[in-house]
């Protein structure tokens, strides 16, 4: 078949590039079961994090990735005043690696470890309204429910992916330290066989993805979903402190970088508005495994907005291999 108009390549069917179907949705039990499918796609896994901060300001982080019959990833990063994020291997010691269980009771739905002794166990509840998460002796804390979930849809020839986002406001301890932030949801879903490395995604498409929730001095909480990428991949979408909803897959994105990689600024226009990401003094957090992604925690904030910002979730994805070089401002 003829995959050119005149010099124009075209696309296959089904296949409309990076472009995302982007929008809010509800977060409910049945995104969580493992045999679901959306779209004919398949869910991969849950991923859990949360951005907290302690009494003395330090930001604390911790990851955990939950699939069909295992957990196999769980992280805990700490900082201290003068230092970024460091990995704390005696906490990640201790976090659960390996089979778990998934148990739906109506709509909530419980993920835990198997056969974990009690120092060591997992879990982790949804509930229509909020959540919980216990990790060992590492971490205790409750989420509520921030609002309504954030989703896109995008396809490549062959294949697309799903993704459905739900965030928390949460308290409660971390290493025995009282703290507050926030908690992020993330569940992925995807054509056979592939997964976000395993993908566009991994081999060139995402240049960064940030999740985003404030909390103001005045009260008010706004969250937000920002990401920009090759093959027209890219999104903001906003909860304002009114409850409106933004949403556009059009987002015009320039980022700075730091000498060593780490992104030191990251600013999204769209709509009629701006957004600008700043790095955390302590949030170069290190890279999770070998390769060119590496992590990173900031706060991102409407440009020209006079507020203080009381707590702050900012996580970002970025890549070091040079894909992201057009959104670089030198």
């Amino acid at each position: 078949m003829d995959t050119h108009l005149g010099s124009h390549p075209l696309r296959a069917p089904a296949d409309f590039g990076g472009s995302c179907l982007v929008g809010e949705c509800t977060f409910d039990a049945e995104l969580l079961i493992p045999s679901t499918t959306h779209l004919g796609l398949s869910k991969v896994g849950s991923y859990l994090y949360g951005t907290w901060r302690d009494a003395e300001g330090n930001l604390l982080r911790a990851l955990r990735a939950v699939l069909a019959e295992s957990s196999p990833m769980g992280f805990a990063f700490t900082s201290h005043r003068g230092s970024q994020l460091e990995h704390d291997s005696t906490a990640e010691a201790r976090m659960w690696r390996g089979q778990t269980s998934i148990e739906r009771d109506g709509e909530s739905v419980t993920f835990s470890s198997a056969d974990a002794t009690h120092e060591r166990a997992f879990r982790f509840r949804h509930e229509p309204d909020g959540c919980s998460w216990d990790d060992a002796d590492v971490l205790a804390v409750q989420g509520v429910a921030l609002g309504p979930a954030v989703q896109w849809f995008s396809t490549w020839d062959g294949g697309a992916a799903f993704t459905v986002t739900g965030k928390y406001r949460s308290r409660g301890t971390f290493l025995g330290r009282a703290v507050e932030g926030f908690i992020g949801h993330e569940i992925h879903y995807f054509s056979p066989g592939a997964n976000w490395i395993d993908s566009p995604f991994g081999q060139g498409r995402e240049y960064c993805w940030q999740h985003v929730a404030n909390e103001y001095d005045d009260g008010t909480i706004v969250h937000a979903s920002f990401a920009s990428g090759a093959d027209g991949w890219g999104f903001a979408m906003v909860h304002d402190e009114s409850g409106h909803f933004h949403c556009t897959a059009d987002v015009d994105v320039e980022a700075t970088v730091r000498e060593n990689g780490y992104p030191e600024t990251v600013t999204y226009r769209f709509l009629d508005q701006s957004w600008t990401w700043r790095i955390d003094p302590q949030g170069e957090r290190p890279a999770l495994s070998a390769g060119a992604m590496i992590g990173a925690d900031g706060t991102c904030t409407r440009d020209g907005d006079p507020r203080a910002v009381r707590l702050s979730m900012g996580n970002s994805d970025w890549w070091t291999d040079g894909r992201a070089a057009s959104i670089i401002r030198r």
